[in-house]
């Protein structure tokens, strides 16, 4: 596929009288096999994923429901991994949802209530389950007719339910059976480090969330980009030159009318709350990382809420 759309910086604001804005939370590729618990809020701990071990079962909607989300509301207020995340777009004024387990992910299916067309924004977390061909041409088709998708990978050989292909490898078969649309791939590594090497882009690093001044992989895959025409590097490797093609912890792109952004690593997404048997890290708040401002930046700027 040929694409010419140029990326370039784009800034940002919160209007509080906007329509608002659906997001869609991905649970429906194992996010919470082994010692992961990439959900919103679940209410059930005892869904069999395949993998001889009971995994949290995250509903549709969030419980208590996002109307009693006040602007003191804290994290643990739902119980998930990514909670964090879905009470911070909820006291923004964004309308919260899961794709849960066993779910289709589809575009203009009008058979489906959660079809990605009835949203702006899709989150996919750590996928460690191949995607199917017809839910790769219903990502494609939805980031093409104006959709917003949060890409987020784990270290290579991360394969948390065994099934031989960890989230570095569900993406890329992705990306390469449509010739790399989105212009990145995954290396196939493990970065562990504190990055402070960042392009300052208004909508992701000054954003209405506020300055990012650094990112922690605490095991991550940095990105490679194959067409810098499409993608954009953000946050890099303190080794790496910026502009380059390798060496990127965070990047953005365009695609038809709508946009991407890709996060290598899990961790900085990750609030320490969730499913009890699990052992989880508050990266959300990490001191040495500027997370929650670049997550929420990001999610601001997929959703097209701009200047």
């Amino acid at each position: 596929m040929n694409v010419n759309f140029q990326p370039k910086p784009i800034s940002i604001e919160y209007n509080t009288y906007a329509q608002k804005i659906k997001v869609l939370f991905d649970a429906t590729k194992a996010q919470t096999a082994g010692n992961a618990d990439w959900v919103v809020d679940a209410d059930q701990f005892d869904l069999d994923v395949g993998n001889k071990r009971k995994q949290a079962n995250p509903q549709r909607f969030p419980t208590p429901p996002a109307s009693q989300v006040k602007p003191s509301t804290p994290e643990n207020f739902w119980k998930g991994g990514l909670s964090a995340w879905g009470i911070e777009l909820v006291k923004r004024g964004y309308e919260v949802e899961t794709l849960p387990a066993y779910a289709s992910i589809t575009y203009n299916s009008k058979k489906n209530p959660q079809d990605l067309a009835n949203y702006q924004v899709f989150i996919v977390c750590e996928p460690n389950i191949r995607f199917s061909t017809s839910e790769q041409e219903a990502l494609l088709n939805f980031v093409k007719n104006g959709g917003g998708l949060f890409i987020i990978a784990d270290h290579a050989d991360s394969d948390r339910n065994n099934d031989g292909c960890d989230s570095p490898c569900v993406w890329n078969e992705f990306f390469k059976n449509y010739d790399y649309p989105f212009g990145i791939e995954f290396a196939l590594d493990n970065v562990k480090e504190i990055a402070t090497n960042i392009v300052e882009e208004q909508a992701f690093t000054n954003g209405a969330m506020g300055k990012v001044r650094s990112l922690k992989f605490s095991n991550g895959a940095s990105i490679k980009i194959r067409n810098n025409k499409i993608a954009k590097g953000v946050v890099y490797q303190n080794r790496s030159k910026q502009g380059g093609n390798s060496g990127i912890l965070f990047a953005y792109a365009t695609y038809g009318s709508g946009r991407i952004v890709a996060l290598g690593d899990s961790s900085p997404a990750d609030d320490g709350t969730g499913d009890i048997k699990d052992k989880l890290w508050n990266g959300w708040e990490e001191e040495k990382g500027s997370h929650k401002n670049l997550i929420i930046n990001a999610t601001i700027w997929l959703a097209k809420r701009e200047k």
